[in-house]
């Protein structure tokens, strides 16, 4: 076939630049590492699900209207930055609260991790679409990605997105995984890594802010 070529480069292209952005530390790597804690490898899994059902139309709609989605991003940065800093100093907070929970003998019950689960696809949803550094990754970094897989038709999109998507579920899984197995070290230990992963939460939190009313300033 014409086309396998072209499809075998464009996996191989989605392969080199996909980890720039999906094994680079940030607010969804910390949330799932904190979401792992309770539920394990599950809960990396639901943060996935979450950043997927995100990005793929978002993505789609790169690929189909590059130049719109552009402007969009630039005119709602600061209140993309607003938002995703309020949700990480809630999930943040949520965090540190667990923290002094645990600290002092209490223990979240079974039953909350139904919830925890919707917390994680919540959260998986919220820090993909409102994150704008996000967002801009895909206009960037990742645009000859998005050129190539439009080129190459409805078969391009897919083969690209899947070679893509695959490393954050892998990515987000593992980190949540590490972070149940951080479990077993003992109260305090937990209750410390919580209050930790809160904090940097809050941190991103802060810089966001930062970043937003720079911008306002400028």
């Amino acid at each position: 076939m014409q086309g396998t070529p072209d499809l075998k480069r464009l996996v191989a292209k989605t392969l080199l630049v996909t980890p720039s952005g999906a094994l680079s530390p940030g607010p969804l790597s910390a949330v799932a590492v904190g979401v792992g804690l309770g539920l394990g490898p599950l809960g990396g899994f639901m943060v996935a699900l979450g950043h997927m059902v995100a990005e793929l139309p978002y993505v789609y709609g790169l690929v189909r209207f590059i130049d719109r989605m552009i402007v969009w991003v630039d005119r709602w940065r600061r209140p993309l930055l607003l938002l995703v800093s309020a949700f990480l100093v809630y999930f943040g907070a949520s965090l540190i609260g667990e923290s002094v929970e645990v600290y002092r003998g209490y223990t979240s019950s079974v039953s909350e991790s139904i919830l925890s689960m919707y917390e994680a696809l919540l959260a998986g949803i919220a820090l993909t679409i409102f994150n704008p550094y996000f967002l801009a990754w895909w206009a960037t970094v990742g645009y000859p990605l998005v050129e190539d897989s439009a080129r190459l038709g409805s078969r391009g999109f897919i083969v690209m997105y899947v070679s893509h998507v695959w490393m954050d579920y892998a990515w987000l899984i593992l980190l949540a995984w590490g972070g149940g197995v951080a479990r077993i070290l003992g109260a305090k230990p937990y209750a410390a890594l919580l209050g930790l992963l809160g904090f940097v939460l809050l941190a991103f939190a802060v810089k966001l802010l930062r970043d937003a009313f720079q911008q306002t300033s400028k």
